[in-house]
């Protein structure tokens, strides 16, 4: 067993223990692998139907709190009745606390109880309390109906896999990736919230191109052979903040803006030019984060919509008109482009 000191909430002060680290993934990743596209993950869109996507953002389960515990899974409960999604996703900081691996299983009790495919990233708050981050990779992992992937372990983070959206005769109409951005890491002069590593990047591209490949014999973005994809992760990019200051100085066009920040973007301190890396692929459509509890601005910035999902539990810092979810719902009938709309479903109005 590995041992490490753990840092427990911001917002309470814990006994520091040892942690249970929970097993790494045996799966190792190498640029020169050959792409094989039948040990990914596959959903299904029928034709002439929309596909819709629950994201549910920041649920943030605490044993603690046990009246908010149970409110944020009646709140879970009321959106996936609301909406009735093909797919759910949460985009981090499931739970909290020192007892977040009870809160986990809880969770994941209720996930299960919809028999819906589900999975979720992991925020900087899911791994703070007294287990592992690989723990809880391994429990998202052994659920029934859940599609998360611990991804390889030679590179950083637990949870970095794609998942495929496909029509009836097989062709990939969507992919959607999932990616850890991590927690907290030092900084010179002070410590900051992490970013997207390069050998995520490089994942990542690799990706691209073997999804693009697997559909189209070959990945070639300036005749159409790319596969469009979305991005999920917890901490937003350093342009979630360019965008919205872009919108506040007017040189943004407004009429492809929707949602509110009512804070600032609480990124990392260092840019890796993971965006730079998406725009160069010509792939990725969407990128949807959670964290800012505050914010749901959705912007179209440079080609890519940039989107927070709406904060879901009441635990820690809200405010109540902005809880809820968001739904994605992706469109596409015989030879045609996809499109996706994108809804922020309220709870309280």
């Amino acid at each position: 067993m590995m041992v490490s000191i753990s840092l427990m909430s911001c917002s309470r002060h814990y006994v520091q223990s040892l942690k249970i680290q929970g097993t790494p993934s045996a799966k190792v990743w190498l640029q020169d692998d050959t792409y094989n596209v039948d040990s990914v993950q596959v959903l299904v869109k029928k034709d002439h139907q929309d596909y819709k996507v629950l994201l549910l953002a920041d649920i943030q389960l605490d044993w603690w709190e046990p009246r908010l515990k149970n409110k944020a899974l009646k709140q879970v409960k009321e959106l996936i009745e609301k909406t009735k999604p093909d797919f759910i996703i949460t985009l981090g900081d499931n739970v909290q606390g020192h007892y977040g691996d009870r809160m986990t299983k809880r969770l994941i009790k209720e996930m299960e109880a919809y028999h819906i495919p589900w999975t979720v990233v992991l925020g900087n708050h899911d791994s703070e309390g007294r287990r592992g981050r690989a723990w809880y990779g391994n429990r998202y992992e052994e659920a029934e109906n859940s599609l998360f992937s611990y991804g390889p372990s030679n590179i950083h983070g637990v949870g970095n896999y794609p998942v495929l959206l496909k029509d009836e005769k097989g062709n990939i109409i969507y992919s959607f990736i999932m990616m850890d951005s991590h927690s907290w890491r030092p900084y010179e002069g002070g410590g900051g919230y992490d970013f997207i590593h390069l050998d995520q990047m490089l994942w990542y591209q690799w990706q691209i191109k073997g999804i693009s490949e697997t559909q189209y014999g070959e990945y070639n973005p300036a005749s159409g052979k790319v596969v469009p994809n979305m991005c999920f992760f917890h901490i937003p990019l350093m342009e979630f903040a360019d965008a919205a200051n872009a919108v506040k100085d007017g040189t943004i066009d407004t009429t492809r803006v929707m949602g509110e920040n009512n804070e600032g973007i609480a990124g990392a301190k260092v840019n890796p030019g993971f965006f730079d890396l998406m725009k160069e692929m010509k792939s990725t459509t969407d990128v949807f984060v959670g964290h800012d509890h505050v914010n749901n601005m959705s912007i179209d910035y440079q080609g890519i919509r940039l989107t927070y999902g709406l904060k879901t539990g009441p635990s820690s810092y809200h405010l109540d008109k902005m809880q809820g979810g968001t739904l994605l719902t992706i469109k596409k009938d015989a030879d045609s482009k996809p499109e996706v709309d994108i809804e922020f479903i309220y709870l309280n109005k």
